[in-house]
């Protein structure tokens, strides 16, 4: 009986994980459309609202362009960007809690994540990657700094809408100290703002993060 040929582990295609890389990579794609099209969404928004300027007298004429200047570079970016901004988080998340199951399983482990204490997911993660699987979270220089303000931006859309007097004081005072160390607006007086510079360098930490992480599980295992 002739032997079948062994498999060339390195053209062997390594699934592991695919779908978190799908997600991250939809949500990127997003993010870059989103980006190319505002522009053009931005300019037929003013010329439809500028429309009924026509008629109104000299002061509610320059009342109400100043209103649609305000609406179109600020209110509409916020409408848009914000959403990403919970999707980003939830692709992060929803990675690592998998990734955990994976390693879980690896290591043999009979705790969870889930049976650890925590306010969130993502700090029960933490834990679980330091003290039961032994394995480090993140190892991206500056992510975990990134990933704090990226929370806390996710929690001020998800709970509140942006609303600033909706937010938690402790969570509106955190954000208004990491903008001063970053040097960043995001806090104004009725809504917390997330512009496009700041929404994809969030992505990018989301993006090296998950990445790294998953590098170092397959080198692992």
């Amino acid at each position: 009986m002739v032997e079948a040929p062994k498999p060339d582990l390195d053209f062997v295609i390594d699934f592991r994980f695919t779908e978190i890389e799908a997600e991250l990579a939809v949500t990127l794609d997003h993010l870059d459309a989103l980006d190319r099209q505002l522009p053009s969404i931005r300019k037929s928004e003013r010329e439809r609202l500028e429309r009924d300027l026509d008629g109104l007298d000299q002061d509610e004429w320059y009342g109400t362009s100043q209103w649609i200047d305000e609406f179109v570079d600020e209110v509409l970016p916020r409408l848009y960007y914000s959403p990403l901004i919970v999707q980003l988080w939830a692709v992060l998340e929803s990675g690592i809690i998998e990734i955990s199951k994976y390693l879980k399983e690896k290591e043999g482990q009979s705790l969870t994540v889930d049976d650890l204490r925590g306010n969130s997911d993502y700090e029960r993660a933490q834990k679980y990657f330091r003290d039961v699987l032994r394995f480090p979270l993140i190892e991206v220089e500056g992510a975990k700094e990134r990933l704090e303000l990226l929370l806390l931006a996710r929690h001020a859309i998800a709970h509140s809408n942006g609303r600033v007097e909706a937010i938690k004081p402790a969570r509106l005072q955190r954000l208004r100290q990491l903008e001063k160390q970053r040097g960043v607006n995001l806090v104004g007086p009725y809504y917390v703002s997330f512009p496009i510079g700041f929404v994809q360098e969030m992505a990018l930490t989301v993006k090296n993060v998950l990445e790294d992480l998953i590098r170092r599980v397959k080198e692992k295992y």
